[in-house]
């Protein structure tokens, strides 16, 4: 049953062209956006304020996002007065299996509970009656992939009864589906920086527009140090709606433990501590200083974010150990490569590079970036291949798969340039990349670190093929 609703929800995906000409819309198409989704809303029978019932935290960004929301999630099932909240999280993407996108509990919600809810609404939007509300001619009848995806978990957390909706924006903020909510608890603005730009812009104060757009009238907002540009155009979306803006500092110092490795994520941590705080601020009142401090504490060092800072030796092969993360921008690959680079100085051995180019990034700036971060680093060879798995669930129709791997090609000679590494290889799968550099390196007898990154989707194939888990 739930490979029915895997490949049915697959067939939600839009293909390369269609995304080519939405982006080529210059914005256009976004203002239908939410009204569309608010009409569909309307057609699994819930009005759009029933969504307020679900004291949303709303969270978005460019890096860090989806970390703040598992630092979220993580501190809220700590708290246990007057009882143990029920908590329900919803990211993108997905690592392994698309239902890890919507989780109860910091777990991702079963097979079955995914197939039972997938064609509440897939089953709900394709009925007669009563009739959806079409906002213009060319409205859709089906909700794409992600935004059927964010309607699930509305309508699942509904009818589960959470006390709290954790919601990480996909991309910008302003028209995303995620945004339907009219009033959240509150609203949190991760590091932000240039990404998406067909979709949001070249600059990164129009970036900043989109992101500030989940800001609501009234409701309590945080955001994380910023370019003076990028805080200036907050600030005047916050101002226009009235809503108290606060900038959070990073958490100093290492008294702290955190869950989630990486000196970056003291920003994202200290973003989570301000969230959690304001919400129960509003919604358990009664609760001391001490004790929320005390779940706030133990939330952090006990958070985990898979495919973010993550390392894991492979299991057949024990002299390989795996660093993963999902890294794609160029603020996100700097982070990432100063990560490696402290996890290296405690090693020795050899380093292997395994990247994915996306065809819409710029991929001379990334590994620029990362091969700056990691100037120490002994890389003996560096891998490509594209985002294409062998699991249902990592199918991906937005993508352009080009047969002849060019836009690898073009990337293992920049590598080549930028790092003066001349042994690289091109593969077809993700899978064909995990077995090359397993059988290449796995038995060589020297130690060797596998940085694999440029993308969540990479990572998450990576994790399936070489580990079998997340």
């Amino acid at each position: 049953m739930n490979r029915s609703a895997v490949n049915d929800l697959n067939s939600l995906q839009t293909n390369h062209e269609i995304i080519k000409k939405i982006k080529e819309s210059g914005g256009r198409l976004n203002k239908f956006s939410i009204p569309e989704f608010e009409s569909f809303v309307e057609k699994l029978g819930h009005q759009v304020d029933d969504l307020n019932r679900l004291n949303v935290i709303h969270v978005t960004g460019t890096k860090g996002k989806g970390s703040t929301c598992a630092f979220v999630s993580s501190i809220l099932r700590q708290v246990n007065a007057p009882r143990p909240l029920k908590i329900g999280l919803f990211t993108s993407p997905h690592l392994i299996e698309v239902r890890e996108r919507i989780q109860i509990n910091g777990q991702p919600i079963s097979q079955e509970m995914f197939a039972k809810y997938f064609y509440q609404v897939f089953n709900g939007i394709k009925s007669a009656d009563p009739p959806l509300r079409l906002i213009h001619p060319h409205s859709p009848t089906m909700p794409m992939y992600f935004r059927f995806l964010t309607l699930m978990a509305y309508h699942l957390f509904l009818e589960e009864g959470v006390d709290v909706a954790i919601m990480e924006v996909g991309v910008g903020g302003m028209f995303d589906s995620t945004n339907v909510i009219r009033k959240p608890v509150v609203c949190g603005i991760a590091s932000l920086g240039i990404d998406h730009q067909n979709a949001l812009g070249t600059t990164i104060e129009q970036i900043a527009w989109h992101k500030a757009g989940i800001i609501k009238t009234g409701v309590p907002a945080f955001t994380v140090p910023q370019s003076e540009s990028a805080l200036e155009v907050i600030k005047i979306r916050a101002s226009e709606c009235s809503a108290p803006l606060s900038v959070v500092p990073p958490l100093e110092g290492d008294s702290q433990k955190l869950g989630v490795p990486g000196n970056h994520q003291r920003t994202n941590a200290a973003l989570a501590t301000a969230l959690c705080g304001k919400w129960i601020q509003s919604q358990i009142p009664d609760a001391s200083a001490d004790t929320v401090d005390s779940w706030i504490s133990n939330g952090l060092s006990q958070a985990s974010w898979p495919g973010r800072s993550q390392t894991f030796v492979s299991p057949r092969h024990p002299s390989l150990v795996w660093h993963v993360d999902g890294a794609h921008t160029v603020e996100s690959i700097a982070a990432c490569g100063q990560w490696f680079a402290a996890e290296q100085e405690k090693h020795t051995g050899q380093c292997v590079l395994l990247f994915n180019a996306a065809h819409d990034r710029n991929v001379y700036d990334l590994l620029a970036t990362l091969r700056t971060s990691t100037s120490g680093c002994n890389f003996a060879a560096a891998v490509f291949c594209p985002n294409l798995s062998s699991r249902a669930d990592s199918n991906n129709f937005t993508v352009c798969h080009d047969a002849n791997l060019v836009p690898q090609r073009h990337a293992a000679e920049m590598w080549t340039t930028i790092s003066s590494v001349t042994n690289t290889a091109v593969l077809p799968t993700i899978n064909a990349a995990v077995e090359y550099i397993e059988s290449t390196y796995g038995s060589c007898g020297v130690e060797t670190h596998v940085l694999t990154t440029g993308s969540l989707h990479l990572v998450g194939g990576v994790l399936d093929a070489a580990k079998g888990s997340i």
